[in-house]
Parts: structure tokens; C-alpha cells; sequence
């Protein structure tokens, strides 16, 4: 265990005693099989969800709903990825872990996008690594540059590999740690685009958008215009997280996928032009009757299902390993969509709109199925520190979801600093970089 934390881990050891020996007898020879499985699915909302569950068409969603308990997650403004995500791996809030839009002005009013480097809180991949826990992390929202911990860290510039020349490879191999993973990772890259909707069963977007309407350039609609670069890169990730999980052990795995995300924000735009006319003209007006509204979502849904199906293929693989039938999943997204006068959309909402709620599945050992009524996005690191048996955050914000895992100990509290000793400095090629896929995809102007 790591010097800094010695001491304090003494005093937690020898207190742990001091319960009944009852409460310790029955989980003592269980911890160190523990483990817990981390999917982030960006922009995955149940309004969208629950139609096509219904109506048979997402088979393992239905079946993992009915298995797990799952939650409206609530969240918060601005519902922007790169906060969002950073408070679900943290527990906190954005104004604690620093991360507090997609960029900022730097000293020399030079528009720069957040990186891991200003993150100010530690994430639960590096509390569990100075618990000596084995982390494995994928493709998180601002993870570049990598953290040094003691496992497998793919931070969230090395998808971007997989739609460069092959040789400028080498230009990201500071995007892994350790290293020794970066030329083995590469190989699983399949670049080109017609294969992986073949295989995923992916529509192309822009080719039906162009035959929807004629005349009208894919390319000037946000992340439409790169939506074939995108659904690369999202394979990729998806194929290194079945690799990893399938042949590296671990007791936290936390991987992250946008599709449902980048499909939603181009939905609407898929409909026929008299059907968005009308669609627009009664938002705007507020005479849009609630079977119209779920008609639309309807629609929406419909859609987004091959970007549901695109998830539901990770879930159903990582699932089905039985070495791993104990774990704990844990599903998450960080915001849903909601239909407003201006659109349907996520963020940039008028104040009398809330942010829309995202969704949580948790299912393992001593869960409870059905409905959590109290369920945020804070609460997911508190809830994965209980279920070791380690001390939450005394000033992380969110609360251990009890009401879904059900165990036999006690809380414990801590307080949890960052260590910033070997921080890696941020890189100005993969800042340029990430600028302008922020651009590409209208994040930012």
C-alpha cells in the first residue's frame, strides 16, 4: 500500500474489528473476489429506452431492467459530458473537481478544452489504487493524459488512433499507461466505417439523411458531418473494452461509450420536412398534445435503437462471462434528452427546464430489483467505495445507494485528497485536437 496512506489504513483495519465478529465472519473470505463493472452510455435515457423495450425490439435492456435496480438518475446543469462525467467518477461537485465546461481561456485568453491536468479531485479509479485495487479504465470523458495507477488506464485521446494514418500511430502513445499496451490495443482498430456498420448493424446517418432531403449537405449539420469518424472511434473503444475485460483481471473495470449520444443529437433531423415544420411550430406555440410528444419520441426512439442495439452488443458481451456472474454492473449516464421549443436537446435549456434525467442499473450479489425513487449521479463512487467495504468521502456529495445494495457493514468515512506528484502535463497537439472534434460535433463554436 502506497506510504501516504499506511497509517490511515492501519487505524481503518484495527477498527474494523470492533463491530460483531457476526458482521465480519460472513464477508471476510469474499473481498478480495469482489468486483465491480463500470459502463458508461452516454445520453441513454429511459423515455427512448422504454418504447422499444416494450415493443421487443432491445431484448438484454429488458431483461437487465427486470434483473437490476435501476433509477431516473438525476442530474445537473450544465448537462455537458465533460463535467458531467468527471462529477461520476469523482462524487462530486463540478465546482470541487474543477472540470466546469468542455474549454476555458487560458492565461493568454487562448481557448484551451479541459483536460485530466486540471481535475482537482481524485476519481474512484485512483482511491481504489491506494487501496492496492487493480483498475482498469477505458475511454473516460477527459482522461487525457492518463492517470499512473497500478493497472490499465486508455484515456479518451486513444480512440482517435484508430481514424489517423497508420503511420502516425506513435503520435499517441502517450495516450496509454502503460505503454506496453498501445502497439497490442492498435491492432484491434478497424478503420474502415462500411465495415463496422455492416457488422454492428449501424445505419449511415448521412447517406439517409441525403436521400431524406435532397439537395441539403450532411456535412452542415453538427456530428452528422462526422459521424462516420465517430462510430470508428466508438467501435474501437467497444472492442478494446471485450478484450480487456476478457483477458486482464481486475476489481474495478470502467469503460465509456457515446453512440446513443452523438445518434440523439442528430434525431430530429431525420424526420420529413412537414413532420419537423409541424413538430417545431407546436413546441413553440406549447400546443403540443402529450400524444403528439410521445409520438415524436416515438419516432426519436426509433431512430436511436441501432445506437441502443450498438450498447446493448458491450453489455450482453461483458455480461455474459461467468467468472464474472458475481460482479457488480453498474450502468450510468450522465444526462438524457428532452423535446423544448428549441429543439430536443440536452443542454442550453431555458431555466424553467430541468436537466433531464438519465438512467442507472445496478445489479450483483444482494441487489434489489425494481425502482430506486433517490438515485443522482454523485452517488455512484460513494455506492462502488461501500460496496469494498472502504471509506466514503466525508466531502463527496452524493449518498451510498442503499436501498439498491443491501450489505451487511457499516459506513466508514474519509476524506480523500489528489496526489498531483507525477501529474502528466497536458499535450498542445492533442488540445488542438480535441478542439476541433468539439467543433465538428457543435459543442463549441
Amino acid at each position: 500500500m502506497k506510504r501516504r496512506h499506511f497509517i490511515k489504513n492501519a487505524l481503518l483495519m484495527s477498527s474494523a474489528f470492533l463491530p460483531a465478529l457476526g458482521c465480519q465472519s460472513g464477508t471476510a473470505k469474499n473481498k478480495k473476489k469482489i468486483k465491480v463493472v463500470l459502463i458508461g452510455v452516454d445520453g441513454a435515457n429511459w423515455p427512448t429506452l422504454d418504447p422499444l423495450i416494450e415493443r421487443g425490439k432491445l431484448p438484454f435492456w429488458e431483461k437487465l431492467k427486470e434483473e437490476s435496480a435501476w433509477a431516473y438518475l438525476k442530474t445537473f446543469k450544465p448537462t455537458k459530458s465533460s463535467v458531467v462525467w468527471t462529477s461520476i467518477a469523482t462524487g462530486k461537485r463540478m465546482e470541487k473537481h474543477g472540470i466546469l465546461d468542455f474549454t476555458y481561456f487560458d492565461r493568454n485568453n487562448i481557448e484551451v478544452p479541459f483536460s485530466n491536468a486540471e481535475r482537482r479531485e481524485p476519481t474512484i479509479w485512483q482511491i481504489l489504487d491506494d487501496y492496492n485495487k487493480k483498475c482498469i479504465v477505458i475511454n473516460w470523458f477527459v482522461s487525457h493524459p492518463p492517470d499512473n495507477i497500478n493497472g490499465i488506464m486508455i484515456s479518451d485521446n486513444f480512440r482517435r488512433v484508430s481514424v489517423r494514418p497508420p503511420e502516425k500511430s506513435n503520435d499517441y502513445i502517450d495516450s496509454v499507461h502503460p505503454t506496453i499496451y498501445f502497439h497490442k490495443l492498435l491492432k484491434l482498430a478497424q478503420r474502415d466505417y462500411r465495415v463496422v456498420f455492416k457488422e454492428k448493424g449501424i445505419p449511415d446517418y448521412p447517406k439517409i439523411y441525403t436521400e431524406l432531403h435532397p439537395g441539403r449537405d450532411f456535412r452542415k449539420v453538427p456530428i452528422m458531418k462526422t459521424f462516420h469518424s465517430l462510430a470508428v472511434q466508438d467501435n474501437f473503444v467497444s472492442t478494446i473494452s471485450k478484450e480487456l475485460f476478457r483477458t486482464k483481471d481486475f476489481d474495478l473495470f470502467a469503460t465509456y461509450i457515446r453512440m446513443p449520444d452523438l445518434v440523439q443529437h442528430f434525431s430530429a433531423r431525420m424526420f420529413d420536412d412537414q413532420y419537423i415544420e409541424e413538430l417545431s411550430t407546436a413546441l413553440k406555440n406549447k400546443t403540443l398534445t402529450k400524444e403528439k410528444h410521445d409520438e415524436a419520441i416515438l419516432k426519436i426512439a426509433e431512430i436511436i435503437e441501432p445506437a441502443y442495439r450498438f450498447a446493448e452488443d458491450l453489455l450482453q458481451t461483458l455480461m455474459s462471462y461467468k467468472k464474472y456472474q458475481d460482479a457488480y454492473f453498474i450502468i450510468c449516464s450522465d444526462h438524457g434528452f428532452m423535446l423544448y421549443p428549441g429543439g430536443y436537446n440536452h443542454y442550453n435549456l431555458p431555466d424553467e427546464y430541468g436537466p433531464p434525467d438519465g438512467i442507472l442499473l445496478i445489479k450483483g450479489p444482494g441487489v434489489m430489483p425494481g425502482l430506486l425513487p433517490d438515485a443522482c449521479v454523485y452517488d455512484i463512487v460513494p455506492t462502488i467505495l461501500n460496496i469494498f467495504d472502504l471509506p466514503v468521502g466525508k466531502n463527496m456529495d452524493g449518498k451510498v445507494l442503499t436501498k439498491a445494495v443491501r450489505l451487511n457493514q457499516r459506513l466508514k468515512y474519509n476524506v480523500y485528497k489528489l496526489d498531483k506528484r507525477g501529474k502528466k502535463k497536458r499535450s498542445k497537439k492533442v488540445d488542438e485536437e480535441t478542439l476541433k472534434e468539439l467543433k465538428s460535433i457543435g459543442y463549441i463554436q
